[in-house]
């Protein structure tokens, strides 16, 4: 006889499943869990009271009848997400889902809402025509979940904010962890330093500098803070490291790398350093020109006058010669600053052309061998043959110049030897004296402005310097070598490439041409008689001089004579020579104007080379500069 398994009546029985329906709820209730059906083909929702109670969504105020009023309280940005989601879930095979949704309330309380969704069939024939849902509020598990992402982003920033990399070290100094941020490049890889004796990576003194800290801090836990280098692959580095407590007997050590602020910092004391060099060398340049100058101006002033009342010729010359002599010397102190200024500020043009050293080198020599003192022999040496490069030929001959005439100057017995040598692919043009020399310590200084060996010998101390900025900018080098008591040599090496014989031969029809020309016409406009008279002087062997008084003259002129260059003051009345430049431009874009100005300030140069000048002349000038000037043009 079989057992009967209906031990319970109907009533009993729907009683037990009232029961368990009943714990089944509560449990659900208590887990914020609510259940509710969705009906596929009508769109309709069962929501009873129970299920905004359970889930929080009551207190609210977020009471929907069905799907459509649900959105009325979805959080904006979860909008398209959500209905997105049910209709991927509709047009399932499975119609199973989870999707979770934002929820705002009356007062702005955000609920978080997961609901998931399961077919089951609502007859016994057709396909699925109900979903049973139920809804989760994981309002704190999700909050939680953004609290931990809204750390790690935290901690992300403050990781990315931090020094370069972090070091966490024991008492003893070892590395115990390694921290840095994204893209950091450290001296040493990771893996060697985790672990590694800090004593293995940083000097004896850096090592005991951190140990000393790395205590202190553990002792009194304040913070820490030092500076250190560290040299790897023969570079050096530095860096600062704060050092606070952290956990049991480590402390956390963060590391940044102030090498760009230490170089600042010594660049700051060098640039300290020269302006206080600099204002010491115009104090002394100051002094210096008072003396250097006040000197010649003497020499001038006090023999101009001895001569008005001097009625012996022999005695008139000799003053001449003196006055001459300073008047030469004080245009030398001048230009030499001028020509610092324009060199160094790069206004100094260099005119490249093909020249012949080695008749250089004669031409120097044969201009010197009057100026020797009497115990004091000029020798030259000197390969035989030509040396032809490209360079300006003035500005060698000023270098040369400069170094035989502080050889004169420093040599009282003996001999001054001036030499070209061909060294590879350089040209080395020298001067050795056996003068007093230069002592060791002096040599390093020898070629910085105002420097001055010997406080009683005339100069600026510009010269020098002047000659490293011209050879410089030439693509050559200076030297020197001395010993004192016995003498010093100054070099220049000037590039050299050999050039090709129809060049030099191009080079020399060309000189011959330009030599041949003489007695071309030469249009002077000056207002100043004595001015002009002097030119007139110097010029009327070799040219045709014309003289008007001011620009319109000059404007008239050119017109009726067609010169072949016009020299031209900036300053006149009338018309002034800017304003006349400009005008005869219009007529004549050929025809070389020469300024020859007393301004010799940069922007009047400027503002005749704008107007149409091909080049300028400061008064006072010499006749070589002035006859080297006219001959670039018209030969």
């Amino acid at each position: 006889m079989e057992p009967d398994t209906n031990l319970y009546s109907p009533n009993e029985n729907n009683e037990i499943i009232r029961e368990n329906s009943q714990k089944i709820l509560s449990v659900l209730a208590a887990h914020q869990i609510a259940l509710w059906e969705y009906d596929i083909p009508t769109g309709k929702c069962s929501f009873t009271d129970d299920y905004f109670r359970m889930l929080g969504l009551k207190e609210a105020g977020v009471v929907f009848k069905d799907i459509d009023d649900f959105y009325r309280f979805v959080y904006p940005e979860d909008m398209n997400t959500y209905q997105t989601a049910f209709a991927n879930m509709l047009a399932s095979e499975s119609k199973t889902s989870q999707i979770q949704v934002r929820c705002v309330g009356e007062h702005g309380e955000v609920i978080w809402l997961e609901d998931h969704f399961l077919s089951y069939k609502g007859n016994e024939e057709g396909d699925p025509d109900k979903l049973l849902a139920y809804t989760v509020n994981v309002t704190s598990q999700c909050e939680k979940e953004q609290h931990i992402k809204h750390l790690e982003e935290h901690n992300r920033k403050i990781i990315e904010a931090l020094p370069e990399f972090i070091f966490i070290f024991d008492e003893d100094f070892f590395i115990t962890d390694v921290l840095m941020a994204p893209g950091t490049i450290l001296l040493h890889p990771v893996e060697v330093l985790k672990g590694a004796d800090g004593r293995s990576i940083y000097s004896p003194e850096v090592s005991d500098l951190f140990l000393c800290n790395i205590r202190e801090c553990l002792q009194d836990g304040k913070l820490k803070e030092i500076e250190y280098p560290l040299e790897v692959d023969g570079s050096k580095h530095y860096f600062q490291a704060r050092i606070a407590p952290f956990e049991g007997n480590t402390v956390l050590a963060l590391i940044h790398d102030i090498g760009d602020r230490i170089r600042r910092s010594e660049e700051l004391i060098e640039a300290k350093r020269r302006a206080e060099d600099a204002d010491r060398m115009k104090s002394v340049f100051l002094a210096n020109m008072s003396h250097e100058i006040r000197t010649p101006l003497n020499a001038i002033v006090g023999f101009s006058e001895i001569m008005a009342v001097t009625e012996n010729e022999e005695e008139k010359h000799e003053y001449l010669e003196i006055i001459q002599k300073n008047s030469n010397l004080l245009l030398q102190l001048i230009n030499d600053i001028l020509d610092l200024s324009r060199i160094e500020s790069g206004k100094s043009e260099m005119h490249f052309q093909q020249v012949e050293i080695a008749g250089l080198v004669d031409e120097v020599e044969k201009v010197h061998q009057l100026k020797m003192k009497l115990n004091v022999d000029l020798k030259v040496v000197r390969p035989q043959g030509e040396f032809w490069t490209s360079t300006d030929r003035n500005r060698v001959m000023q270098v040369l110049f400069n170094f035989l005439s502080n050889a004169i100057k420093n040599t009282e017995t003996g001999s001054i030897t001036l030499g070209l040598k061909q060294e590879g692919d350089w040209l080395k043009l020298f001067v050795s004296d056996t003068g007093c020399g230069i002592p060791e310590e002096k040599l390093p200084q020898i070629f910085t402005r105002f420097e001055k060996l010997n406080d009683f010998v005339q100069g600026t101390g510009l010269g020098l310097s002047i000659c490293k900025s011209i050879v410089e900018r030439l693509g050559g080098r200076i030297e020197v070598s001395s010993e004192q008591g016995k003498g010093s040599t100054f070099a220049l090496y000037l590039p050299y490439r050999e050039i090709p014989a129809e060049v030099v031969e191009q080079t020399l029809s060309t000189k011959i041409d330009s030599e041949s020309v003489r007695h071309k016409k030469i249009l002077v406009v000056e207002d100043i008689e004595s001015n002009f008279a002097q030119l007139n002087i110097l010029l009327k062997k070799e040219y045709t001089i014309l003289w008007v008084r001011n620009g319109q003259e000059a404007i008239n002129s050119f017109i009726r004579e067609k010169p072949d260059l016009i020299l031209m003051d900036i300053r006149m009345p009338v018309m002034d020579g800017i304003q006349a430049t400009e005008k005869i431009r219009t007529i004549s874009l050929s025809v070389p104007i020469i300024a020859v100005t007393a301004y010799a300030f940069y922007t009047e140069q400027q503002q005749a080379i704008q107007a149409g000048c091909n080049a300028v002349i400061s008064k006072p000038y010499s006749l070589e500069k002035l006859k080297e000037t006219i001959e670039t043009y018209i030969g």
